[in-house]
């Protein structure tokens, strides 16, 4: 099971549920809930759709190999 700590960072700095960003993978929040819990897998797409958000909102890079543990 991968953990996503710096994800979970990420996301809280922020300030995004797992239901906004599920809303914006077009998935339901336990469904994301259980991508970032290691339960089931973020597609390539999903990590391509959460790194822009998160880059965007932060405005500062972030690694992306880093952020996925990939």
């Amino acid at each position: 099971m991968k953990e996503f700590n710096k994800l979970v960072g990420y996301r809280n700095r922020c300030g995004l549920s797992q239901r906004k960003l599920g809303e914006c993978l077009g998935i339901t929040a336990s469904a994301y809930s259980a991508k970032e819990n290691g339960k089931a897998p973020f597609t390539l797409n999903d990590m391509k759709i959460i790194h822009s958000i998160l880059e965007s909102t932060l405005q500062e890079p972030i690694d992306f190999k880093e952020l996925f543990n990939i």
